[in-house]
């Protein structure tokens, strides 16, 4: 099974785990500093729900951001969507694109997210080597 030539490589070699969101060093100072004095402070804007696609001003620099790299004028308000990380960006993409009984390439390596959520979309799961077999 290929699972366990990845693991067994894995073992063997060491890598570091870049996918899946487990820092090896605490926060920088000014960040902590910064989020401390927001959660005390007495803006109550702060504690309030935002837009559900990206607080505007977030949007709005994004769209400037990414304008000015593609060439093209992005709307921050219909083309932009900000979310809480890329597994809920991934899933989101997977259940809006995907009905059921839809056929998901899904290229080997693979993030372990990829299989259930192309399951939970109702898809079936094709898988493709990435080096011949």
């Amino acid at each position: 099974c290929y699972r366990v030539e990845y693991i067994q490589l894995a073992l063997e070699h060491s890598p570091l785990n870049l996918g899946q969101g487990f820092p090896d060093f605490a926060a920088p100072e000014y960040v902590t500093k910064g989020l401390a004095e927001v959660t005390t402070g007495d803006n109550v804007l702060l504690n309030q729900y935002t837009r559900g696609f990206g607080h505007p001003r977030l949007v709005n620099a994004l769209s400037r951001l990414y304008s000015k790299l593609i060439g093209r004028q992005i709307d921050p308000l219909s083309e932009v969507i900000v979310t809480s990380g890329a597994y809920q960006a991934l899933f989101n993409t997977i259940m809006g694109h995907t009905s059921p009984g839809d056929e998901v390439i899904i290229i080997e390596p693979f993030f372990d997210c990829y299989y259930p959520m192309v399951k939970a979309a109702g898809g079936v799961p094709r898988f493709i080597p990435l080096r011949p077999v």
